[in-house]
């Protein structure tokens, strides 16, 4: 009996030490995933800040930086997306919720950037005609910037964000990069819910 308990144990440790080591891997995984899907996540932020700023003044304003960013900020969702849906092969606490929501905001966030690339390479910008008064958050008023009035009735409605002016086109195009930050905020929240599940955070340090 004593012989055959000393080999149950030989042939034990090994595979509890086994299944331990293969526990500390998955985990490391798992947060190799995390962290560059909240990178990607971060980086998405950024273009979107950064489209804002430029539909915000109309001295700044360039349709390529414009359609740049909007690249830029649809391959960082995408990879963030493909980074969380890794996450599914690894067992967590309770996550496969907060997994699919993470997924299904990603998925609006893609399609809100996707929706501002039409207007931007037709021509919609706060350099347009009849937003040449606009008074910006950022560029102040036409008249201080030596410019003329601009046509329309409509370059002086307040969008509620602290810009005044814009064509309803540039006003529809403000709209929709917030929409898009919206999305990326919730997504980001999901983010944080998902990584708890997982015993760890999204939070990426400083360097």
């Amino acid at each position: 009996m004593k012989i055959v308990l000393a080999i149950a144990l030989s042939l034990a440790l090994p595979a509890a030490a086994a299944k331990e080591e293969m526990q500390v891997r998955n985990q490391g995984a798992v947060k190799a995933h995390v962290w560059t899907s909240a990178a990607g996540l971060e980086s998405a932020r950024v273009s979107l800040r950064a489209l804002t700023a430029l539909s915000n003044d109309a001295t700044a304003w360039d349709s390529k930086q414009a359609q740049a960013l909007l690249k830029d900020a649809k391959d960082d969702i995408t990879s963030a997306r493909t980074h969380a849906r890794s996450l599914k092969a690894f067992s967590g606490k309770d996550t496969a919720d907060d997994l699919n929501q993470l997924d299904s905001d990603l998925g609006g966030a893609l399609l809100l950037v996707d929706k501002l690339q039409a207007p931007i390479a037709r021509g919609v910008s706060p350099k347009q005609a009849d937003t040449r008064a606009d008074n910006t958050m950022l560029g102040g008023a036409a008249a201080d910037r030596g410019l003329p009035p601009g046509e329309g009735g409509d370059v002086t409605s307040d969008s509620g964000r602290g810009q005044r002016g814009g064509t309803r086109e540039v006003q529809q195009l403000r709209d929709g990069i917030k929409a898009a930050w919206d999305k990326l905020d919730a997504a980001r929240t999901d983010l944080d819910k998902v990584a708890r599940g997982y015993d760890t955070t999204a939070k990426l340090p400083e360097p």
